[in-house]
This record gives structure tokens, C-alpha cells and sequence, in this order.
């Protein structure tokens, strides 16, 4: 009998959770019957990933809850439900501990009913309902692994409702995982019990994400490049700042930036009032291949992220894995789950939070010594292939499924 897997998200696909197309298609490949449930599916466009989508038929494996429409269909759904027992006791028993009727709560615990033995992953803690309740009242019976990624260990609730969550996590949810041992320990400071966290790192397509042979050597201008959503906690005006003092130093540089997001306006404004517009490329939302074929062409990637207004930083980073396997040194903040991500003096350099000074001086001394710089690539490279390649990464969720 085929192994099953249920992968649970709140949106799928989206461009910058690569890492749960990545997750889904590893299951995939290794002979898993994968089922993905979301509450909401998006159209492919919201994808970096279209081709790898595509090719393992996701988009047909993706369900989305949905109620009956109409007064009449709807009774005459909910009628024809009841007539399964299990489903008919266990509506009873929803409702009472709902402490309210609804014909919604009966059409959800049908649509999960075909999954109630199986196990779920559930990716971001925000999308582990309606399981937590389904398994509270006995009607699911599956092995629950929920995925922490970042913000998702920030926005928790407080007080009494976080003392009930840590407590529920305990009974219920039978393993937790975190990308990084700084994750690991916000969790472990908000109560989550220690012993079932585990710490599985997001891996890299490293056959993708490879240099091709013809790599140009390196050359003046030299090349910078950020990939990130355009946030605070992405901190991309520090880049800008760091291609401001190379260029007053004298350097022929020019900076790529990655992304999009609501910073798009101010980093551009900031670009121009520093005098660096002519500099700084913004090349907007990008899919992999294209984001691979850039990195293909510059010789060195800043990773600029650091604290938010709300105190989140970076929880691991994994745009520095694919740096680094493209051969690209990482010159970065030494903030959040980010540092586990590389070797400092070895693949790239790690330097204070927001000292752009700091982040300066690292970049201008691989841009005096190309031998350093070509060496930090190599080693980089070997670096992600040894300790963040899906093969060892994959091996610890199989182990959990």
C-alpha cells in the first residue's frame, strides 16, 4: 500500500514559500501519495515554481474546503452526511464542544474524513486548524507534524491563550519542526516543550542551483545581489548603503536587488538621494530559473536581513544556501537563524547587525583579493552540497512521516 501524506497550508502556492513546493515534491519522489489542503489555492502565476509544479501534477493533488451553496442543497448535503454513523456521533460531539449547531462544522469534518488516519504536515503554525479541534474531539486520529518558519513563531498569542496553545501542542501535535537552532529557541522561550522539536534546515536543490561550466571569470563592474521580499525585516537599505561607500571609495560596483514588496518606493527614493540610482538594478518578482540565471552572473550576494519594528529577525535564510551553491560568497548580518546558513572566513562573512561599515569592509577586501573570492565560491558551494542538499534534508521528514 502506498504511503500517504497530507500537506496543510492557509495559501498555496506562493512565490516566496518555495521551500513547501520543494518539501511536497521531495514526498513526491519518494513514493508518497501526496494530498495538499489549503484554504486558499492560488493561481499558478503566484509561483516561482510554475515548470516543477507542473511537472508533478500538484495543482491536481490540492484541495480546497468548500460548502454546499443554496438553503435546500445544503440541508439535503448535511442530510445525506448523517447517514454515516462515525460522522453523525462525532457532529454530536463537535457541536457540543463548539457549543453551537452548524452545518459548516459537519461539511468540514466531511471534507477531512477520507484524511482522519493519515498524517499531516502542517506548513506555518497558523494553518494547523481546524485539525487541533478535529483531533481534540477524538474524530481525527492522524500523526500531526507542525512546521514553524519564522513569522509564525512571532505572532503567537500571549498570556493564558499561549499557556492553552503550548498545552494543546503537547497532547496533540506529535512533533514540531524548526528550520534553525535559533528558531528552536524562541519556541522553547515561549513554553513549547523542547523534546519535540526538531530541527530539519530547509534544503537546496543543489543539481538545480549549480554553476554551469562556462561561468564567466570574474570582471569589473563587480556584480552585488540581494534576493528578498521588500520589507524592514529584509533591511535591503543597508545594501544600498554599503554600494553608497564602495562607490566613495572608488570601486566599480553595481547592486541587483531581488523582489518586491511595500519598501519598493522608499529603497528607489533612497537610491536616488544617495546618488546611487544609476547602480542599483530592481528587477522585481523573479521565478527560479531566473533568480538562478542572476545569480549565474553576479559574484556576490549581501544578506542584508535584520530586526523588524516588532523584534522578528530572519529565521534561517535559505536564499544564502542558494547563493552559496551558485558559487556566490555571502557577506551578512550576523542576525537571527541567518549565520547557521554559512561558515564565517570560510564561505563568506558574517558582521554585526546594521554595521554597514563592517558589511563594506568585507565586501571591498573579496573585491581586492579575486582569489579569495573565487576560493569563498568553491568552498561555498561544497559547503551547501555536504550539509544542505534535499538528499539530507529530505531523510529527516521521511523519517518523521
Amino acid at each position: 500500500m502506498k504511503k500517504k501524506i497530507i500537506f496543510k497550508t492557509k495559501s498555496f502556492p506562493t512565490v516566496s514559500e518555495t521551500f513547501v513546493v520543494n518539501n511536497v515534491v521531495e514526498a513526491i519522489k519518494n513514493g508518497f501519495e501526496v494530498t495538499i489542503i489549503t484554504d486558499k489555492k492560488n493561481n499558478l502565476t503566484k509561483s516561482s515554481q510554475t515548470q516543477l509544479l507542473n511537472d508533478h501534477k500538484i495543482p491536481d493533488k490540492t484541495r480546497v474546503f468548500t460548502e454546499p451553496t443554496g438553503k435546500l442543497n445544503r440541508y439535503i448535503t448535511a442530510l445525506m452526511i448523517l447517514f454515516n454513523p462515525v460522522l453523525l456521533f462525532y457532529y454530536i460531539r463537535y457541536a457540543k464542544f463548539r457549543k453551537k449547531k452548524n452545518l459548516s462544522l459537519l461539511f468540514r469534518m466531511a471534507f477531512y474524513y477520507p484524511y482522519r488516519t493519515m498524517t499531516f504536515q502542517v506548513h506555518f503554525a497558523n494553518a494547523l486548524e481546524p485539525l487541533l479541534e478535529l483531533k481534540k474531539i477524538g474524530f481525527l486520529r492522524s500523526k500531526i507534524i507542525v512546521t514553524f518558519h519564522g513569522y509564525d513563531a512571532y505572532y503567537l498569542p500571549t498570556g493564558k491563550s499561549l499557556e492553552n496553545l503550548v498545552s494543546d501542542y503537547k497532547i496533540y501535535v506529535d512533533w514540531i519542526t524548526v528550520n534553525s537552532a535559533y528558531l528552536k529557541k524562541k519556541l522553547v522561550e515561549k513554553g513549547f516543550p523542547e523534546t519535540k522539536i526538531i530541527i530539519v534546515p530547509i534544503g537546496v536543490d543543489v543539481g538545480f542551483f549549480k554553476p554551469s561550466e562556462s561561468k564567466k571569470e570574474i570582471e569589473t563592474p563587480i556584480q552585488l545581489i540581494t534576493v528578498a521580499r521588500l520589507v524592514d525585516l529584509k533591511g535591503v537599505d543597508y545594501g544600498i548603503q554599503v554600494l553608497k561607500k564602495l562607490i566613495h571609495l572608488g570601486y566599480d560596483v553595481h547592486y541587483t536587488i531581488v523582489g518586491e514588496g511595500p519598501e519598493e518606493d522608499h529603497l528607489k527614493a533612497l537610491c536616488h538621494s544617495l546618488g546611487v540610482a544609476d547602480n542599483v538594478h530592481f528587477s522585481g518578482k523573479k521565478s527560479q530559473p531566473e533568480i538562478k540565471s542572476l545569480l549565474e552572473s553576479h559574484q556576490l550576494f549581501l544578506m542584508t536581513s535584520t530586526i523588524d519594528k516588532d523584534g522578528r529577525r530572519e529565521a534561517f535564510g535559505v536564499v544564502s544556501l542558494e547563493a552559496q551553491a551558485m558559487e556566490l560568497p555571502v557577506v551578512g548580518f550576523q542576525s537571527g537563524g541567518f549565520p547557521e546558513t554559512l561558515v564565517d572566513g570560510k564561505t563568506g562573512f558574517l558582521v554585526e547587525d546594521q554595521d554597514v561599515e563592517a558589511m563594506a569592509t568585507a565586501v571591498e577586501k573579496l573585491i581586492n583579493d579575486r582569489q579569495l573570492l573565487q576560493q569563498m565560491g568553491k568552498q561555498a558551494r561544497t559547503h551547501v552540497v555536504e550539509n544542505f542538499s534535499f538528499e539530507k534534508t529530505t531523510k529527516k521528514y521521511l523519517e518523521l512521516y
